[in-house]
């Protein structure tokens, strides 16, 4: 009687926890471009059959960000929804880069 009563509480402490914690995602996508961006605060734009939505990202000192990051700017972004708030953990140009330096001297 003691071990089910255990076994119930520790199954309810399961779920809450699992409530608390956040859920990591990815928008990666040809089509997400930046619709404005500051120190705070990133949207993007993205379609998804036809739709077209937006959708706004809590940037930190630990988002880690790289590349052209500017309005008009493809990118991709990782995040975690916590609280009904994203907030960015990456930001990443989808830009392609510059040749090589030695790449773009003539022969």
């Amino acid at each position: 009687m003691k071990t089910r009563k255990l076994l119930v509480a520790l199954m309810m402490a399961g779920s809450f926890v699992s409530l608390a914690t956040s859920k990591n995602a990815v928008v990666n996508a040809s089509n997400v471009t930046i619709v404005s961006i500051d120190a705070n605060y990133l949207v993007v734009s993205r379609s998804i059959k036809g739709k077209t939505e937006q959708l706004r990202f809590i940037l930190n000192p630990n988002t880690v960000r790289k590349g052209n990051l500017t309005v008009g700017s493809k990118v991709t972004v990782h995040y975690t929804t916590q609280n009904n708030e994203n907030t960015a953990t990456s930001v990443q140009s989808r830009e392609p880069n510059p040749p090589p330096r030695d790449a773009r001297l003539p022969k």
